[in-house]
């Protein structure tokens, strides 16, 4: 990243550019760049901010380091009641381990109570 700073034109070299690590992340190394130019003015900081920031993706492209964006994995439960609780009937790829498979839960619709019916009000009189 520093070797890439230097090399864009109008980045100084005193004050020398810093690639500072600010956190050790869950899932990455975030580091922030800090580079100056003379004249500040603001299109000369969005024209270096654009070239450095290119210099740096480019640099680290060739050096074979990726730039790293979030990636989730999302894991349906096959729940039917033949396959509840047997890992090797399940379809989501979980590992059923080396021990027995425990048997699949009886079915419980045949234990819930019917529900009570529903009383109509009283008809409402004239």
């Amino acid at each position: 990243m520093l070797e890439a700073m230097r090399e864009v034109e109008g980045v100084m070299t005193d004050p020398a550019p810093e690639a500072l690590v600010m956190d050790l992340a869950g899932s990455s190394v975030n580091i922030r760049a800090r580079w100056w130019v003379d004249p500040p003015r603001q299109a000369d900081v969005l024209d270096a901010q654009d070239k450095v920031l290119k210099a740096i993706k480019n640099k680290l492209t060739a050096h074979g380091i990726d730039l790293p964006f979030p990636t989730q994995q999302i894991l349906l439960h096959d729940q039917t009641e033949v396959t509840a609780g047997n890992r090797r009937l399940q379809r989501e790829g979980w590992p059923a381990g080396p021990g027995d498979v425990p048997p699949a839960r009886a079915d419980q619709s045949a234990a819930r109570p019917e529900p009570a019916p529903q009383q109509q009000p009283p008809a409402a009189k004239q």
